[in-house]
């Protein structure tokens, strides 16, 4: 048994300013063949789960393509597209040419757009059916915020998404993915895998399966699985800020036979149809939520700015707590009595001034509003240089324990009661290695700025249980009605009022 594994995954947000490249990729991580077995060696990662599940099955030969991860953002331009997706296609020809494989098994995000593609997932997946051609079984893993397409069904046999969000199963949903897989590639039955898309887009905030709508509709998909209906049941809350032709929610299922995997997708597209308003979010004005954190007899108090979440593709660049926070005078040195307030920025300017300068120096700085002028503005600030580091990090947290990667060079600056974390990067900010990796320790906060909509909650869970979702100007704000969608088909909740039945 021969089994061709790989990985391209990045979440586009259609409204952030900026185009992914491929330093975005370099930034996340960009793994070619055998280097692949080392670098996801005990990580929580799809890949990971591959090679587990082809180690437990005998006589399985591992062949490694190559693992391309950038960090969510703007679009990908052509030439980064093309150049990713032809060398996963050229190393697949390449080795099923001297070695035909008999299992194809991708990590795949689900929500990736590209400037000359609405589907590189479905575009990528339909490319590698054409080299292994129809009898090799494809599958792929999916992230719960997927877009998935019917091109993407009509070209894998297996598409398994997470089952959690926080996402925190991703090794595991590896292994869901290649064990069926394996077994219909030694002879077993073929399963496919059926789609049933749901007309609406859901904020991120309220997705969680821990609690909630998408908890009650999770526990239905768990039942159709123990109970033998279908092999898996996935659900795709999907990326709300992508706007593209064939966007929505939707339920997929596994299965040998067509009308079991059909019936279940459409009852579990219905479920979270009928629980759509329950994923609304309210939202606090800023001067509010950071009164609300100040006053705080229980700090620290978590900031949540899920609008400027580079996780969810927007840059990181908000001043718009930061500027809260300064007209109440927290930036002058009088206000140093009390527990800091921890705030992060993407500004690779702002950070090389800080390097430059050196530890422990006063220097004037403009910080933020650098890549989306239109929703954020610089800030001019006197700060003392508090600590630099080289932003390399691991992620210790239970969503990718393990995984590494760069915000590049990093500084806090000092501020009175401020203490703003600079990098370079834009890379997920829901997890505390962020501050701690800095020499901020978020336990003795006042207050802690995260701009993450959902991962916070479990990653900060040891830290504190307080929390306010600010209503902050954003390239990922939950006010899904503010963005203008061209592309994405009508009607659409929430942007429309309409009906809709799965079943007609």
């Amino acid at each position: 048994m021969r089994v061709a594994i790989g990985a391209l995954m990045q979440e586009t947000n259609s409204f952030a300013p900026t185009v992914t490249h491929m330093d975005g990729f370099d930034a996340g991580h960009l793994v070619r063949g055998e280097d692949m077995f080392e670098t996801f060696a005990g990580t929580n990662s799809e890949i990971a789960g591959f090679i587990e599940a082809c180690h437990e099955a005998p006589d399985t030969l591992i062949a490694p393509l190559v693992a391309a991860n950038a960090n969510a953002g703007g679009v990908i331009a052509t030439d980064t597209h093309a150049a990713l997706r032809g060398e996963m296609v050229a190393r697949l020809e390449a080795t099923h040419r001297k070695h035909p494989v008999n299992l194809v098994l991708l990590a795949l995000h689900g929500s990736m757009c590209a400037l000359d593609d609405f589907d590189p997932e479905g575009g990528l997946l339909t490319a590698v059916r054409s080299v292994v051609g129809p009898d090799v079984i494809v599958s792929a893993s999916l992230d719960m915020h997927a877009n998935v397409t019917q091109r993407m069904v009509d070209a894998a046999d297996i598409l398994v998404g997470y089952r959690t969000i926080p996402h925190v199963d991703q090794r595991r949903t590896g292994i869901r993915v290649a064990r069926p897989s394996l077994a219909a590639a030694r002879g077993g039955p073929r399963p496919r895998t059926v789609l049933c898309k749901a007309p609406m887009i859901l904020p991120a905030e309220h997705m969680l399966t821990s609690i909630g709508p998408m908890h009650e509709v999770r526990a239905a998909a768990d039942w159709y699985e123990s109970e033998g209906h279908v092999l898996a049941a996935s659900l795709f809350g999907v990326q709300p800020w992508l706007d593209v032709p064939e966007v929505g929610c939707a339920a997929a299922t596994v299965a040998h036979e067509f009308e079991p995997a059909d019936r279940v997708a459409r009852e579990l597209a219905g479920m979270l149809w009928d629980r759509r308003d329950r994923f609304e979010v309210d939202l606090e004005v800023v001067g509010a939520g950071i009164d609300h954190a100040l006053a705080t007899a229980h700090p620290p108090m978590l900031l949540i700015d899920s609008a400027d979440s580079p996780s969810s593709g927007s840059p990181g660049d908000s001043t718009a707590v930061l500027q809260e926070l300064i007209a109440r005078d927290l930036h002058r040195k009088s206000a140093t009595d009390a527990p800091p307030i921890l705030l992060t920025i993407v500004d690779p300017r702002a950070a090389a001034a800080a390097h430059e300068s050196g530890d422990g120096m006063t220097i004037d700085v403009e910080i933020g509003g650098l890549f989306d002028p239109a929703r954020s503005s610089p800030v001019q600030l006197r700060a003392r240089v508090e600590r630099l580091t080289d932003g390399h990090l691991t992620w210790s947290g239970a969503a990718y324990t393990g995984l590494r990667l760069t915000a590049g060079p990093t500084a806090v600056l000092a501020a009175g009661r401020l203490r703003v974390l600079v990098v370079s990067a834009p890379i997920p900010m829901s997890d505390p290695i962020l501050y701690l990796a800095a020499g901020l320790d978020p336990t003795t906060a006042q207050a802690i700025q995260v701009k993450s909509p959902s991962n916070w909650r479990t990653l900060y869970r040891d830290i504190t249980p307080n929390a306010v979702l600010l209503d902050t100007p954003g390239a990922s704000s939950a006010n899904l009605r503010q963005f203008e969608r061209p592309h994405t088909p009508r009607p659409m909740y929430p942007l429309d009022t309409f009906e809709w039945n799965p079943h007609a």
